[in-house]
């Protein structure tokens, strides 16, 4: 750009670039309301033919300056936008690039193939919305599905910040929903019309939401879009199991939200009602993952309980905030000092007051997840609530309980137990999709309650009777469930097996598998009472939400136990008639 304050004599790098008329301004208006950097550093050439708008503003946004014939070399502008384009020492090194076989391996491309590729991303983007919005909008209710789909039709127009954010949302739910598995090779995926074209994968997505991010400074950017990113690349991460990325991103998000104000009362002052709970959803997203993440992993929380809820019956979606507010309440339930307690710097013993995980199971106890009403948000609060019990019994009890039975602990011994009779008949009562659509966080919370069948059944003065279903049994359909999670076998399944050879032996887990539960075979230690509920809608027994008018469906999803095939293939184990308890 000139620097004697005279107007420059050629249309800026980013007009020039999309062959449109510019005004030459500094920056021009055509760059302004595209949210681009303006630029003069390109050297006049001769013009070329005119070609396709709509692919170079896509391109200019993320970054693209020159694509190789085998994939696309995404460039870090120099600043972020909004800076005067002078200001060269703010650039930053291109990340490396990343492979999209599918795109043409040229910038010299007609205006109807521009066209066509636009249009082909904003369908895949659209049926990625449309998934999300179906199977998972019930446990993250955070978005407005109207307004993300109708931008993800319009990604010209988009900032980057808002294109990271629809690309970090299809993302997740790729990953979450296990899209990238072939239809053949798995079972009971979601029912899912994603477009062939592009062809498109999860880590790619991933990628692609991360190097938009890296256009803008998400540090300056106060909006509800650069949290709401961060999660949807926790949530993806965390699917793929890489803890310390997923960790990021949710710290990262936490820390956007502070920024924000969403973490005190204060910050809710002076908004709109549909802005301030829309803020409301998103902190007790944040606040539920947040723990259940730290419990999982042992880590320190940030986040307390210090915001009102949002709200039910006036919002869009009752149902959906009525499942989503009795969720939370478990988590209510979690005071910040049960998150002092590391195990790496006590030895892994137990914590001091004992006390502590015996009120805060008691309380959990009293909790009713039958309450819910959407199947998918019924069977999540019902599976945490039994994880949570038996994520007390371990504190309790330490790393070897087997070693902690006779220090006069407050927690009974058959936590585990009981907490598997009960999960055990939720699973055989729900629909695939209703169990599939929670990721990997499933799998984690029946992998703990299956360690914790085995080492309860390991303490000497544990014991039951013969003739009742035992730990063995549970452990058995814990397996089962593990081997057929998300339509193809849990990774942490062969870790379980390995945990519990000692307990199995040699025997097969297939001959337990088949369980027939009766309502009289399951003792809970739960109270049942129902809990009044005012004007408590319909129960929904199927966790999909219409995208279009966010009404609930009357489709039922029915799982009968007698069609489930053997966990290994015959040979591998010995397999015994009779089970043996």
């Amino acid at each position: 750009m000139r620097g004697d304050g005279q107007s420059p004599k050629q249309a800026c790098d980013n007009c020039r670039c999309r062959k449109i008329k510019c005004d030459r301004a500094s920056p021009c208006n055509h760059c302004v309301a595209s949210s681009l950097q303006c630029r003069y550093l390109h050297v006049i050439r001769r013009k070329g033919p005119k070609r396709g708008v709509g692919r170079r503003l896509a391109q200019l946004r993320m970054g693209l300056t020159e694509m190789d014939k085998d994939y696309l070399e995404i460039t870090t502008p120099s600043t972020p936008p909004g800076f005067n384009g002078s200001d060269r020492s703010r650039s930053r090194r291109s990340p490396p690039p990343i492979i999209l076989s599918n795109y043409p391996t040229s910038l010299d491309t007609t205006p109807i193939d521009a066209a066509r590729e636009t249009q082909q991303l904003s369908l895949s983007l659209v049926a990625h919305v449309q998934a999300f919005l179906r199977h998972m909008f019930p446990i993250m209710p955070v978005v407005n599905g109207d307004e993300i789909l109708a931008d993800a039709v319009r990604l010209d127009e988009l900032t980057p910040s808002r294109y990271a954010l629809i690309v970090s949302l299809c993302a997740a739910t790729r990953v979450q929903l296990q899209l990238d598995k072939i239809k053949e090779e798995t079972e009971n995926l979601p029912s899912v019309d994603i477009p062939s074209t592009p062809q498109v994968t999860g880590e790619m997505l991933l990628s692609m939401a991360e190097m938009s991010l890296s256009q803008y400074s998400i540090i300056d950017d106060y909006s509800l879009d650069s949290i709401l990113t961060s999660f949807f690349l926790f949530a993806g991460y965390g699917n793929l199991d890489n803890a310390r990325r997923a960790w990021f991103y949710l710290n990262q998000s936490i820390t956007l939200a502070q920024a924000l104000s969403l973490t005190s009362e204060e910050g809710y002052c002076g908004l709109s009602g549909s802005e301030r709970e829309a803020r409301r959803r998103l902190f007790w997203l944040l606040f539920v993952t947040e723990r259940t993440f730290a419990l999982q992993h042992r880590r320190p929380v940030m986040l307390r309980n210090r915001v009102a809820k949002p709200q039910i019956v006036d919002s869009e979606c009752p149902a959906v905030m009525h499942d989503f507010v009795n969720h939370i309440h478990l988590f209510d339930l979690l005071p910040y000092s049960l998150y002092e307690w590391h195990p790496e710097s006590e030895g892994g013993q137990q914590p001091k007051d004992n006390s502590l995980t015996h009120t805060i199971h008691s309380k959990l106890c009293s909790l009713q997840p039958e309450n819910s009403i959407i199947e998918s948000q019924r069977f999540d609060t019902l599976l945490t609530q039994q994880w949570l019990r038996v994520s007390m019994w371990r504190l309790a009890f330490g790393k070897k309980p087997l070693f902690a039975h006779n220090r006069g602990l407050l927690m009974p011994l058959g936590i585990p137990l009981d907490a598997g009779k009960v999960v055990m008949k939720a699973l055989d009562s729900v629909g695939h999709t209703s169990k599939d659509c929670h990721g990997i966080g499933m799998e984690q919370k029946l992998f703990d309650i299956g360690t914790s069948l085995v080492d309860s059944a390991l303490i000497p003065a544990s014991s039951h009777p013969s003739w009742e279903v035992g730990p063995r049994d549970l452990l058995c359909a814990v397996i089962k469930a593990l081997s057929k999670v998300r339509g193809c076998q849990s990774h942490l399944l062969p870790q379980l097996m390995k945990h519990s050879e000692e307990f199995l032996g040699n025997t097969n887990p297939t001959a337990h598998i088949n369980i027939q539960w009766a309502p009289s075979d399951v003792s809970t230690g739960l109270d049942t009472t129902e809990c009044p509920v005012a004007d408590e809608p319909p129960r929904q027994t199927d966790d999909s939400v219409d995208a279009s008018n966010w009404t609930l469906m009357d489709e039922f999803i029915t799982w009968d136990p007698a069609d489930a095939s053997l966990l290994f293939p015959s040979g591998e184990l010995d397999i015994l008639e009779e089970p043996v308890d």
